[in-house]
């Protein structure tokens, strides 16, 4: 069982530290901090289809009252509407921060350079969401995008509500931009960046990347570089190319920049790859962009098992407390993967979900003393 290493990522000296900082207790009576944490992760934990009236039973279950802090009667699911409406979102980002550097200094090595961005996003009626952006022109609901950066696990997050951000060249430019990288992380992104400025400012920057092109990019061609490995598993690689490339208005690339040209061996579709990398082989930049597909197995995860596809507060702070207490869970979940050594995300979390039942029995039976008429004081205790 390694459930209790899992649960030791957060301690609770930590959250009542980071409660005190962030002063998120006060002239509260109930719902402090801890308890908020405590409850989200929880109920993430446990439960599916998450909601606030949820929330409200599981905050009243024997299981809830066994491992909160502090657990009152009277609590009702417009109370965890309101807290979640109210409390400071930098408590629940200081633990997403705290959770991340442990695991960082624990499992990352030199060798987990590649960060992968991405977005998705989480779309609900214009009448129930007053801030976000129009997808489509036709539709009546809203969107929140959340962009995050990706390596194992994630390690930086962003919310975005305004309209100018739906095209992923201003959300992900923006979320590198906030993101702490270093000379040796290689950025890795899908076609939503196409701007050459944004490439050439990568550049310029000294920040190497990744990514795919459209197949109808135009570009002139400054020499050609052989391919050693000529191939990967699903790949031909065809050309390895220094290229100019054009935007709308004709304008020049000045830049260094290698485009590789691939053909999928099954059904013949052509791949063009970009890179600023002097260093890497063809190969190596096919293989790099095929592990962006680890952000979209990510976000699949959380939100078919951790509720993210459904917004349980339509306030942005809200909506950013659910977001790092997703994130947390998630790592936790990360976390227990690799101690069990276990593949997936689905069953990991099964497993993690039976193993904290497990150890909730264990201590209701410790406070019971054995004795099964006490579980009714342990329900009625405020």
């Amino acid at each position: 069982m390694k459930l209790e290493e899992v649960l030791d990522y957060i301690p609770k000296e930590e959250l009542e530290k980071l409660s005190l900082n962030y002063n998120v207790d006060h002239q509260v009576k109930k719902l402090h901090g801890q308890t908020m944490f405590q409850l989200l992760l929880f109920s993430m934990l446990n439960i599916k289809q998450n909601s606030l009236r949820v929330m409200e039973e599981f905050y009243h279950s024997l299981a809830f009252k066994s491992i909160a802090n502090t657990s009152f009667d009277g609590v009702k699911y417009n109370s965890i509407r309101d807290r979640l409406v109210t409390i400071n979102s930098d408590y629940f980002e200081a633990i997403f921060n705290s959770c991340l550097k442990k695991y960082q200094n624990k499992y990352l090595k030199k060798k987990h350079n590649i960060i992968s961005f991405d977005s998705t996003l989480v779309s609900i009626s214009s009448k129930l969401l007053k801030e976000g952006m129009i997808i489509n022109q036709n539709s009546t609901k809203k969107s929140v995008k959340f962009s995050i950066a990706f390596s194992n696990i994630p390690i930086h997050s962003k919310i975005f509500t305004e309209q100018a951000f739906v095209s992923e060249d201003f959300a992900l430019k923006e979320l590198i931009k906030e993101c702490p990288l270093s000379i040796d992380n290689i950025l890795v992104f899908d076609r939503g960046i196409q701007s050459r400025a944004t490439f050439e400012e990568f550049n310029k920057d000294n920040l190497t990347f990744v990514t795919r092109l459209n197949n109808y990019t135009r570009f002139e061609k400054v020499r050609e570089f052989e391919i050693d490995k000529n191939q990967t598993e699903r790949l031909f690689l065809e050309k390895d190319l220094e290229v100019i490339l054009y935007d709308r208005r004709n304008k020049k690339t000045q830049r260094f920049l290698r485009l590789i040209i691939a053909k999928e061996k099954e059904n013949a579709e052509v791949f063009y790859f970009l890179t600023n990398s002097k260093t890497l082989t063809a190969k190596e930049v096919a293989d790099i962009y095929k592990q962006r597909w680890e952000i979209e197995v990510f976000f699949k995860f959380i939100k078919q098992n951790l509720n993210f596809s459904h917004l349980i507060s339509r306030n942005i702070n809200g909506v950013k407390v659910i977001m790092y207490m997703t994130l947390i869970t998630a790592i936790l979940l990360i976390v227990y993967k690799k101690l069990n050594d276990l593949k997936g995300y689905k069953i990991p979390k099964l497993k993690f979900a039976q193993e904290l039942e497990v150890l909730i029995i264990k201590d209701i039976v410790k406070k019971c003393g054995g004795d099964p008429n006490k579980i009714n004081q342990i329900l009625n205790t405020e």
